[in-house]
């Protein structure tokens, strides 16, 4: 009997309070069947029957106060016996209850409890990517009354909502509901009501891509199909994320944060102000990236419709057939059912606002300059330092030079044996990592770029970036900003909160590497349809973003921005803004009435086609 009640007791308060009232209960019928039978009188009342007994006994066990009146010993000595065992029993009792309250509170902020929302986003995993995708996702949702973004990680609820709230204070018209639980747990997605969930999220945590790929199986013992709601999942691995995609059917989009990392940092080390570019296309805090149908277009030619729109930059179409095509041929003939992709403010400011006939103005120079091999020297290493090089190399014209400066004590040079590159030589220097390593860049063959990259195998995200700022001070003394010995240098940055501290240095880009694939991510959370849009974008071998010089499109003379367009539709590009040398300060779709004065040092923001005369960056 002490075995069985020793486990209900374990079994939690609520059995505990059951036996309690059956204590209560039995304590109060033996009082009154004494009652009853001794026909004691409590108080005022004659307990002449048996319920009047059991009324005056309860009475007494739960106010002390009641047996003060009663008169004659043994109806004392019974109300006694009675209220000491209700103050006995009422005082565990009202603990117990305290002690439940206090549990359910406990499980209330461990993040145990139900999610009952519909229509939100639910994002698996924990990383510090988590905070900016929901910053993106909440000023997307700017529209939407009650839009609901729940978080499901193993990591604990307060410390996942304290970090939230002071990296997205303000969540406007969007509720972030955090639990705790295992995203590869078709149990606990269940809890975070994976059923009606809009689109789902899927961040690397501490297990990586092992971890992502359980929660897509989670996911799928709950969905065979994988049709209920579009799945973004965060992989490192290109490989894995053309398996993902394979098995998957496409339904589960895949992004490779590395590699996108990867391209951007190559094509910005090239390009001056292409990370900005990639980060205004990417982010909602401005104009981004929508399809829309506009049936005026029918019969008419994509050069025709670069022009047709007062307050948005064609960039590509979409077919009736579903396949997307950034810059198209400009003779290509929009069919009835074909969508215009358009970078925008907002979807309702997709307006045909009629055909133009623009006179291309001349241009200051002519022709091109033809790409030149180049010195590009690399600071730091890690593993995502392969994909750099293997990016740059789609770029770099034949007979550049790569050469890859290292500290010893972080990056075995020996593991570095086997990197090779087809359009340039590479070169790997080895030393203590200190400025006199980094100065010595300054003694032989210039450098024409410089890219820093962090020692993120090797140190903290903190220890990383701290090296890459300190190399950031040593190169700007030898090659000081804005004199004739300035070289270019990109810098990646491992650390959101560490861009204050690069800008004063004088670096010309700076890539963040977690905040460019958390916008990526919370684009196609958002609108899954770009995925295709992105994913030529990215892609070396399809349409690319690049920067030309603004001589080589127009002249010093004030003229509206469409001219430029029709500047770069005759040379089978799509314009999409334009960067300022002086500044550096980059604008995306600016109106095509804006008037806009470009040039020598200012370039022009184009779309163009590997088959194109302006799809080669200037190298």
């Amino acid at each position: 009997m002490r075995y069985r009640f020793d486990n209900a007791l374990a079994r939690g308060p609520i059995v505990v309070i059951g036996y309690l009232g059956l204590v209560f209960l039995a304590v109060i019928l033996l009082a009154a069947i004494v009652s009853a039978i001794g026909r004691l009188s409590m108080g005022d009342h004659n307990a002449t029957n048996f319920l009047e007994s059991f009324w005056q006994s309860m009475l007494r066990t739960l106010d002390p106060g009641t047996f003060s009146g009663d008169v004659g010993w043994p109806t004392r000595l019974v109300a006694l016996a009675v209220t000491l065992t209700g103050i006995l029993l009422g005082g565990s009792l009202i603990g117990l209850l305290a002690n439940g309250v206090d549990q359910k509170v406990d499980e209330l902020r461990r993040g145990r409890s139900p999610v009952h929302e519909a229509g939100h986003t639910l994002i698996l995993g924990w990383s510090p990517q988590v905070a900016r995708i929901i910053g993106e996702l909440v000023i997307a949702n700017e529209s939407v009354k009650r839009a609901a973004i729940v978080v499901l990680t193993r990591e604990d609820k307060t410390v996942v909502e304290e970090s939230l709230n002071a990296a997205v204070p303000d969540r406007r018209t969007t509720r972030v509901v955090c639990r705790s639980g295992n995203p590869a747990s078709p149990e606990d997605l269940e809890r975070a009501a994976i059923a009606g969930a809009r689109s789902i999220v899927i961040v690397r945590d501490h297990d990586g891509d092992a971890g992502v790929v359980k929660a897509i199986l989670a996911v799928r013992a709950l969905d065979p199909t994988l049709g209920r709601a579009h799945i973004v999942a965060e992989l490192s691995e290109a490989d894995n994320t053309r398996i993902i995609r394979a098995v998957t059917h496409g339904r589960v989009l895949t992004v490779s944060s590395d590699q996108v990392v990867a391209e951007v940092a190559a094509q910005a080390c090239l390009q001056a102000g292409l990370s900005k570019v990639f980060t205004e296309l990417l982010d909602f805090d401005g104009d981004e990236l929508y399809f829309a149908r506009v049936p005026e277009l029918a019969d008419h030619t994509y050069g025709e419709a670069l022009l047709a729109f007062e307050e948005c930059s064609l960039v590509g179409w979409k077919t009736a057939e579903g396949k997307v095509e950034l810059n198209p041929p400009t003779e290509s003939v929009f069919g009835p059912d074909d969508e215009v992709i358009v970078v925008a403010a907002d979807d309702s400011t997709v307006t045909f606002t009629g055909f133009r006939q623009v006179e291309r103005p001349q241009a200051a120079v002519s022709g091109r300059e033809r790409p030149h091999a180049m010195r590009i020297a690399i600071v730091g290493w890690s593993g995502f330092g392969a994909k750099v090089l293997k990016e740059l190399d789609e770029f770099l014209p034949s007979g550049s030079v790569v050469e890859v400066v290292v500290d010893r004590d972080l990056v075995d040079p020996a593991a570095m044996a086997g990197l090779t590159m087809e359009h340039a030589s590479l070169e790997v220097r080895a030393g203590d990592g200190g400025p006199e390593d980094l100065r010595a860049l300054g003694r032989g063959a210039r450098p024409d770029k410089i890219l820093v990259l962090g020692y993120r195998d090797s140190l903290s995200i903190d220890e990383a970036d701290a090296r890459t700022l300190l190399a950031l001070l040593t190169l700007r003394m030898v090659w000081p900003a804005g004199t004739d010995d300035d070289v270019r240098i990109v810098a990646e940055l491992l650390d959101q909160q560490n861009l204050a501290l690069a800008h004063p240095v004088g670096v010309d880009d700076l890539i963040v590497s977690s905040a460019l694939a958390s916008l990526l991510m919370a684009q196609l959370a958002e609108r899954a349809d770009l995925d295709a849009v992105f994913e030529d974008l990215f892609d070396a071998e399809g349409a690319t973003l690049a920067m030309r010089p603004a001589p080589e499109l127009v002249g010093p003379e004030a003229a509206p921005f469409a001219s430029v367009v029709a500047a770069g539709r005759d040379t089978r590009a799509s314009v999409i803004g334009y960067r300022l040398g002086a500044t550096g300060a980059v604008v995306i779709n600016p109106p095509k009435s804006a008037t806009v004065t470009l040039g020598p040092l200012d370039q022009v923001v184009t779309i163009a086609t590997d088959d194109d005369p302006a799809a080669d960056p200037p190298r």
